[in-house]
């Protein structure tokens, strides 16, 4: 049964989680989030860390390439890590908060009745005790009754339409405003103008008319 059940994420060094998350906040964010950065930046070479990986990609702070996500690096802003962990443990574990709204709240023994009554495996399954033990110390690390403004969020934010209609009125007498401007200052033009060939009086008048409607002053 345990070879074709889905399990949530779970380590079985299930306490190396605090270890890892600790340490990606002091490390610099790496191109792509390899066992040799785990390794050699992280300093975590033990082969119990490795399964980390499968596990940030749960969270969502890794894409499928183990690319850093933004959520990766919001996590090391001390100022809403927990909130941002605990948005993603929530969605890692969505399969268990069907079963308790408020999964983070509950003991050992009960998320494990749950989750075995969710997978329908027995009382001898060894995957479970892992699955609940991990997702306890993410929730450790978490924070639940919190929200943020994310970057993933890139798109701009709405207008007001408030402001944007007090701007059109702004904009509709900027040329009154400068013409009573040039007016105070005294500064006048110089207009050459070059007539057509024509002797319909119509042209000359259309002509005169858009040159006072707008260049001349009213």
């Amino acid at each position: 049964m345990a070879s074709t059940t889905k399990y949530p994420p779970y380590l079985d060094a299930y306490n190396a989680v605090p270890k890892v998350l600790n340490e990606i906040k002091k490390a610099s964010v790496p191109p792509k989030f390899t066992l040799d950065f785990l390794a050699t930046v992280l300093g975590l070479g033990s082969s119990s860390y490795r399964a980390i990986i499968p596990i940030l990609k749960k969270l969502e702070f890794l894409d499928q390439a183990s690319v850093p996500t933004n959520y990766y690096k919001e996590y090391r802003d001390d100022t809403k890590s927990e909130i941002v962990l605990g948005n993603q443990v929530k969605k890692a574990y969505a399969d268990l908060y069907k079963t308790a709204e408020y999964a983070h709240k509950l003991n050992k023994e009960t998320l494990i009745t749950k989750l075995k009554t969710l997978l329908g495996v027995g009382d001898d399954d060894k995957i479970i005790p892992k699955v609940i033990a991990t997702f306890q110390e993410l929730v450790k690390l978490s924070k639940f009754d919190g929200t943020i403004e994310t970057e993933k969020m890139t798109s701009p934010p709405p207008v007001d339409e408030f402001e944007k209609r007090k701007e059109e009125p702004i904009k509709a007498t900027q040329s009154t405003t400068i013409s009573k401007l040039n007016r105070s200052l005294g500064i006048s033009y110089t207009i050459n103008l070059n007539l057509p060939a024509t002797t319909e009086i119509e042209v000359f008048n259309a002509i005169f008319k858009a040159l006072k409607d707008n260049l001349l002053d009213e």
